[in-house]
Formats: structure tokens, C-alpha cells, sequence
């Protein structure tokens, strides 16, 4: 209010210098008066004006002081709690941090703003000029307003009755980051002032090619992209400096109207707008005649860069490990680039494997009833879009007619197809004429069955042995379904997946392969009176047998006399050196009964792999960043590093390796060992089961003439029940991990 009456009298002193002017120093009562109003003394001015123009003159410099008075009020009264505008100088707009894979394609983006910034050095001319061009001619110019825009936009705000609306601006490039950045977007001409304020604060502390380089890194170019660079790869695929003329004219007219400029209805709007971008890129020499007549007959042609890996949960894991180090808000606006450990091909094979392998085991499982009921062909696009993400097309369709062997519907397209009904999975399945279903389209064929989204869930990862890379992961059926990794913070079970550690540390303590233990019924009884009674998932005794042929046929009642010979103490020491277990545990433990992630028992197993060493997984092998290379260091120390630990002899790893080999050859995992001949590989592992079938298990090896991976599969619910009777690892689980080698080495 004080500031309000300031400038009411500096208006008052205008009119009184007026009047002075005109009729020397007798003043009437209307300027005297304290009750006259502003009104009645403008016109007293008015009235006795005519004549004396020889006085203005004398008296003008009063006036100029009064309207310099006020300029400087307005100053003052809106400047006065501006933003420090100093923040500038070190201002850096929040960044993309990108997921690559190890080939370097993208994987995932995380962002606040999608961006990437560039320095001014790396902005080709032509971009620069376009931008120029199509929002602020005299930038290079002006000291950080434009006159004629400024008096332009005053024009049409007063024709247009929009002062106190939504006011017409008139910005130039510093004005514009003043109201992005520091004063705020508000729709009033008391931002306008305080914008034009700001913007001469700004043009005196920075340089006009610092200002274009933040403008042009920070504003907005529609489809989520801010900045040039992010735009340039988001529409067209290239890199800044690949862009052409009619491409930065292009992004140049979007700001205006990006809402309007890149939707594809709008494209002779848009055309209109970037033709008359480049003809002013001419004008004022930024392209030649030749680049104007190539670039105005170039149609509007966006190219959408390809289409980001599959990969949800390895890029979620990256990101819970980052968290580990770092806030959340520094991740979103850091702008790191990981380079994963992650192979293209081995992430789509094991996913791959891992649907194929739940859609199977569904086939065995009740038929819950069409997807749903009456609906038009045009109904099923929306129906397709509700389905989760899978590699395998799943395809909604309605049946129009019901055959004992076969279903004839029709999809989405008005296509015909024939679904082909089995005997041997949905045998209660029962169908009617309107139903909607869902069919799978089966892989190199015209070939469609009937489909039903798995209940259970399962996850699989491949590893390499040596480096503890993760080279695929996958933690559930579909991410869209369920964002929990089952592989990574799902604690289970092992079942006799943990045998193999019981073994090795039977070995380490002195046991050979092929001493005789016996395969005998035993009670065991506890302190509070409780009994342990183990037995062979057989329910069959096998009396002396080698020690080796309890892992080979995994026989839980050798296992157990084994470790009453040994002692639990040996056994612990190994669980836990392997980091499988805490100091104390139950007898049943060496079978399987205390709970770890799928990612450490796999990473355990790799000791029988490495000649006794345990590697730990990593799913980073670089992490940069340029604005914070402190905290980059960080987390390349405890993210990219390859680590490993000895928990055995080579001599037991070796043992248990060869122990393993067996397994597939003549024991639990033997339905496996016709794929060594077949693919020209080297297969060991072990098949894990629990009790009442809840979980089923699968870890093993695979080696070629060039690699060896590790490969763990897991199948359960997510709330541990069971998965039905007899579906042991073997059953389940081991099919995901043949799956895996046949689209590995199928050519």
C-alpha cells in the first residue's frame, strides 16, 4: 500500500509540473485541495493548456525526473523479492539417467525431465539460428527486453482487453528463462514486470552464449523431451549435430504450441510455421539459398527412435541398487549413464524360455472360463491393450462357432482363425458361441492355441561364472502383472538345490565321493520333544550307497545320515561362508529348509564353477557422469567392481562339479542329457523341490566352446502354496532351463 501511494503522488507531480507549465505559479484550488480528485486535476490541466507550449519545454525535465521516479518504483516494488538470479551461474537442469545394455542399445530412461544437456560448443548453427529466428530475432541485440515486442504486445493486450487476463507477452530468450526458471509462469502483468527485471539481471551477469546454451537445454519440445539434444533423438533419431535445416526449423516452431505443432493433424500448421522459420534462417544468413530450396520441399517426416530393450526387472534392479547409495531425487535428475552387464540376446532367450515355460505348466491347471462375454470386434483392441507385456502375442477373439476339436473365432482385424482344442491341457474347458478368449500365436507358425494367463510366478537368471556379470534376468511372468523380482528379494526355499553345499562340505571335512553312507530311515528328536522325520520323495530306503549317489538321485535319508557323521558344524560353516544362512540352524536345514534369494544361491553355486571361488553378481560394469563424478566414483566401487571370495578347495569344487555332471547324465535333471549331444554343450545342475511341492527349483551350468553360463530357474506363487502334487524341479522348473538352451543354441 505505501508503495501504491508513492507512485500516486509521483503522478500527481506529473500533472502539477504540467500545469506549471501552462499557467506559471498560481495553482487552483484543485491541486490544493486534498479532497480534489486525480481526475479533476487532469482536467484543470487540460482546460488551461492551450497556448503555452513554450513552458513545457522549460519545465520537461521535471517531468522526466517524476517518470524516472517512478520507473524506479516499479523497480523497487516488484524486484525487491525476486529470486537471487546468481543461481545461474553454476545451474544445471535435472538430467536423464539411461539404462544401456552391454551392446550400448537403451533399456530404460529415468527422469524428472527427459533430457541430456550439451554444451554451447557441441549446438550446431543452424539449430541455434532456427531458434533465434522463431523466438527472439534481436537476441545478440537487445539487453534483455525488446522494445518493439514489448510495445507490440502492449498494442494487443489494450485491443484485445487482455491485461487482466491472460496478457500477450513479447518475451525474448532471457525473459523466457527468467519465467521458466526463477520468476514462475503466472498468467498477470505483475509477473511481466518482474520477468523484465529479472531479465536485465540476468543479461548483466551472463554472457548471451551461456543464456542461449540454457535455454536451449532446458525448454520444453513436447512428447516429454526438454532440450534440443533429447528432442533431436526423441523425433528423428540422430544426434545434434546430424540434424538438417528443415529438422531444427522443425523443433524450432514447436515451443510456441507444442500441443498444437506435433500432432499429426496439425502438420500444415506446422508446415506453414517451419517454412517461415527457414526462409528467415535465410534472411539472415544462417542457411544458404540451396539449403532453403532443399529444406522447404522436405515433408514433415518424424522418425521415433527405436523402440527401448524389454528388460524391466534388470533396469528396476538397477535402479533398487542405486537407492543403496544414492537418493531417490539424485537418480531421477543425476544423469548417470549405466552401462549394464545385461546381453541382448541371452536377456530375450531366457525371458523367452521363462514365459514358454509358465504358459506350459498353466496348461496343466484348471480352465477358469472365457476372458469375457458379448463383445464386438471393435471391443477387443481395448481388451488387447489391458493384457500385460509378453514376448509371446496373446491376441484376444470371439468365438463364433464350437467343434469338438477346434474353435473357429475371429480377432480384432475381422480375421478368421482356428484354434486347435488337445486332450492334453483345458481338458474341462467349456465354450460357447460369443465368448471372449484368449489365444496365443505360436512362434514361426499361422499355428494359434488357447490361452490362459499363469497364476504362479517364476523368474530365471543367467550369470556369468567368471566375472559374476548378470547377462539376463527376468523376476516374474510379466512386469506389468507383478513388479516384484522373485529372483532378487523373494526368500525361499532351496529345497535340495542346497545339497550340493552339504556335499562339498562333507568333502572339505574328508569324506571321498564313494564312501558307503547309509540310505536308512531315521527319527530324529528334539529337545522340546518334537520329531524330525525325513524321507526320499520315493518314500523308498536304499540302504549303503556312495556318498555321491546321494546328490546324483538326491536322496534326502543319505543326506541326512551324512550329516549325523559329519556333524551340523562343518555344514553351517559352508551355509554360511556361502551366504545362504545365519549362524544358527535346524537339522532340516540341509534340506533345504532355510530361505535365500534365487540370486544368492546362484551365486553361491558358482564356486563349483570357478575352482572354489564365489563371485558376486554384478549388473553394472560402468557408471558415469559428468556433473557429480564424486558420487559416480561411489558407485562404480560398489557396483561395477568384479569380486569374488574362496569358500572351497579346488579339489572340492571339482568333486562336486563332476558330482553334478552326473546329475544330468544319470540322476534327478537326466531328462537334460540328450541336449549335450544335441547342441554340442556341457550340462551339470541340480533340481530342487519343497515340501508339499510349493517351490521348484532348477540351478545349473551350461558350456560351449567359448563360455560358461550359470543359469538359476525358480517357479512358485507369490504367497509360498502348493503348486499341485508331484511337480517336483524336474517337472517344472528344469523344462524353463532346457527352454533356455534350445533358443541359446537352436539354429
Amino acid at each position: 500500500m505505501v508503495i501504491h501511494a508513492f507512485i500516486r503522488i509521483i503522478l500527481n507531480g506529473v500533472l502539477i509540473s504540467m500545469y506549471q507549465a501552462v499557467q506559471g505559479a498560481s495553482m487552483p484550488l484543485f491541486f490544493t485541495d486534498k479532497y480534489a480528485t486525480f481526475s479533476q486535476r487532469r482536467n484543470a490541466t487540460l482546460l488551461m493548456f492551450g497556448g503555452r507550449l513554450k513552458k513545457i519545454f522549460f519545465y520537461s525535465s521535471n517531468i522526466l525526473l517524476s517518470v524516472a521516479a517512478l520507473i524506479l518504483a516499479v523497480f523497487y516494488m516488484y524486484g525487491v523479492d525476486l529470486p537471487d538470479a546468481t543461481v545461474l551461474y553454476e545451474y544445471t537442469p535435472p538430467t536423464t539417467t539411461k539404462i544401456y545394455s552391454s551392446e550400448n542399445q537403451l533399456i530404460e530412461e529415468y527422469a524428472i525431465e527427459r533430457r541430456v544437456v550439451v554444451p554451447f560448443s557441441a549446438m550446431p548453427l543452424i539449430i541455434k539460428g532456427a531458434f533465434i529466428i522463431a523466438e527472439d530475432r534481436t537476441f545478440y541485440e537487445h539487453s534483455g527486453i525488446s522494445i518493439p515486442s514489448l510495445i507490440r504486445a502492449i498494442m494487443e493486450n489494450t485491443v484485445k482487453k487482455s491485461w487482466s487476463k491472460k496478457p500477450a507477452g513479447g518475451s525474448t530468450i532471457t525473459q523466457q528463462i527468467a519465467k521458466n526458471l526463477l520468476v514462475g509462469n503466472a498468467k498477470n502483468v505483475s509477473r511481466k514486470i518482474r520477468e523484465a527485471i529479472m531479465a536485465f539481471r540476468i543479461e548483466a551477469m551472463l554472457s548471451k552464449d551461456r543464456i542461449l546454451q540454457i535455454y536451449l537445454n532446458q525448454l520444453y519440445l513436447g512428447k516429454g523431451c526438454y532440450g534440443i539434444a533429447e528432442a533431436c533423438d526423441y523425433y528423428f533419431a540422430k544426434s545434434i549435430e546430424q540434424i538438417l535445416p528443415h529438422e531444427a526449423a522443425f523443433l524450432a516452431a514447436i515451443p510456441s504450441a507444442p500441443s498444437v505443432y506435433i500432432n499429426a493433424e496439425n502438420s500444415p500448421k506446422l508446415l506453414l510455421k517451419r517454412n517461415s522459420i527457414l526462409h528467415q534462417m535465410y534472411d539472415f544468413g544462417y542457411i544458404s539459398m540451396e539449403q532453403l530450396k532443399d529444406a522447404v520441399s522436405q515433408p514433415i517426416h518424424i522418425k521415433l527412435r527405436k523402440h527401448k530393450l524389454s528388460a524391466p526387472y534388470f533396469s528396476d534392479e538397477i535402479f533398487r541398487l542405486f537407492l543403496r547409495h544414492i537418493p531417490k531425487d539424485s537418480f531421477f535428475k543425476g544423469g548417470y549413464s549405466v552401462k549394464t552387464t545385461m546381453s541382448k540376446k541371452i536377456q530375450h532367450c531366457a525371458t523367452k524360455a521363462l514365459e514358454d515355460g509358465l504358459i506350459e505348466f498353466t496348461k496343466t491347471a484348471q480352465w477358469r472360463g472365457p476372458f469375457d462375454k458379448n463383445k464386438s470386434t471393435m471391443q477387443l483392441q481395448a481388451i488387447r491393450k489391458q493384457l500385460p507385456t509378453t514376448i509371446n502375442k496373446i491376441l484376444p477373439c470371439i468365438v463364433e462357432a464350437v467343434k469338438k476339436e477346434y474353435l473357429i473365432c475371429k480377432t480384432e482385424e475381422e480375421k478368421q482363425i482356428v484354434i486347435t482344442l488337445s486332450d492334453t491341457f483345458y481338458k474341462n474347458a467349456k465354450f460357447k458361441v460369443n465368448d471372449v478368449i484368449l489365444c496365443r500365436l505360436l512362434e514361426n507358425s499361422n499355428t494359434y492355441e488357447l490361452y490362459q494367463p499363469p497364476t504362479v510366478t517364476g523368474g530365471i537368471i543367467v550369470m556369468n561364472p567368471k566375472t559374476g556379470d548378470i547377462l539376463g534376468l527376468s523376476g516374474g511372468f510379466s512386469f506389468d502383472v507383478s513388479s516384484f523380482n522373485c529372483m532378487t528379494q523373494a526368500k525361499r526355499q532351496p529345497g535340495s538345490a542346497i545339497k550340493p553345499f552339504v556335499y562339498a562340505a562333507a568333502i572339505e571335512g574328508g569324506k571321498d565321493e564313494f564312501d558307503i553312507i547309509e540310505d536308512k530311515p531315521i527319527v530324529i528328536t528334539f529337545k522340546n520333544g518334537t520329531k524330525y522325520v525325513p524321507h526320499n520323495y520315493n518314500n523308498k530306503c536304499y540302504g549303503k550307497t556312495y556318498l555321491r549317489d546321494g546328490l546324483i538321485y538326491s536322496r534326502n535319508l543319505t543326506t541326512i545320515n551324512l550329516v549325523l557323521e559329519i556333524g551340523m558344524q562343518p555344514v553351517a560353516k559352508m551355509l554360511q561362508s556361502a551366504g545362504l544362512t545365519g549362524r544358527k540352524m535346524p537339522i532340516s536345514a540341509v534340506l533345504g529348509s532355510v530361505e535365500t534369494t534365487p540370486l544368492n544361491i546362484m551365486a553361491a553355486f558358482s564356486a563349483f564353477i570357478n575352482s572354489g571361488l564365489m563371485v558376486t553378481p554384478r549388473f553394472a560394469s560402468d557408471i558415469t557422469n559428468a556433473f557429480d563424478p564424486a558420487a559416480c566414483d561411489i558407485l562404480k566401487d560398489a557396483l561395477c567392481k568384479v569380486r569374488s571370495k574362496r569358500i572351497m578347495s579346488e579339489n572340492t569344487a571339482e568333486i562336486i562339479k563332476n558330482m553334478l555332471h552326473d546329475t544330468v547324465k544319470y540322476g534327478t535333471a537326466k531328462n537334460l542329457a540328450k541336449l549335450e549331444e544335441q547342441y554340442d554343450v556341457k550340462i551339470l545342475g541340480k533340481t530342487g523341490t519343497t515340501n508339499d511341492f510349493k517351490d521348484a527349483w532348477f540351478i545349473g551350468s551350461i558350456t560351449d566352446n567359448t563360455q560358461t553360463y550359470i543359469v538359476c530357474v525358480f517357479v512358485g506363487h507369490s504367497t509360498p502354496r502348493s503348486l499341485g502334487k508331484h511337480c517336483y524341479g524336474a517337472r517344472v522348473a528344469l523344462p524353463i532351463f532346457a527352454n533356455f538352451i534350445k533358443n541359446m543354441y537352436l539354429k
